[in-house]
């Protein structure tokens, strides 16, 4: 078990432990009531064995709550090989036989082959003739002001 998993169950009691691996089995489909739906809050917490309310509390609780996301992200850890296999039927053509565009995008910057980049470079130092005095600048300065004035320059 992992340092961050140990550190998080700690802040929890055994049932809220319980409490957010049901929650994040629940969401992810893998719990469903015997119709086949997701449960509801209420047969969570009969299933764990509080009240609804309190079901309601613990979600809002912060260690409650980095404790789902955790779970969360062990779940989707676990996706990696499904998300590439889809990622690579998208660039090979999918169901239409045309490459996504979005998915060839998506692959280039996973592997830094394509970044968004944008080089700024400023050349006025390197071409003092576009420079102006400070001669030119107060003249232009004034003409500014004449402007505003509404005289002529």
């Amino acid at each position: 078990m992992s340092r961050q998993r140990n550190v998080l169950e700690a802040q929890l009691t055994v049932q809220q432990r319980k409490a957010a691996q049901l929650l994040v089995a629940n969401e992810w489909g893998e719990l469903l009531s015997e119709d086949g739906r997701k449960k509801s809050m209420q047969e969570l917490a009969e299933e764990i064995g509080i009240a609804r309310s309190t079901l309601y509390e613990w979600k809002a609780q912060e260690h409650f709550i980095d404790y789902v996301n955790y779970l969360t992200d062990i779940n989707l850890r676990g996706m990696q090989s499904e998300v590439n296999v889809a990622l690579m039927k998208a660039i090979r053509g999918g169901n239409n036989g045309l490459p996504s565009v979005k998915a060839i995008d998506l692959y280039m910057r996973r592997w830094a082959l394509l970044s968004d980049r944008t080089i700024v470079e400023d050349r006025r130092e390197d071409n003092a003739s576009n420079r102006k005095t400070d001669e030119e600048i107060r003249r232009d300065i004034a003409e500014l002001n004449d402007l505003v004035d509404g005289e002529p320059a």
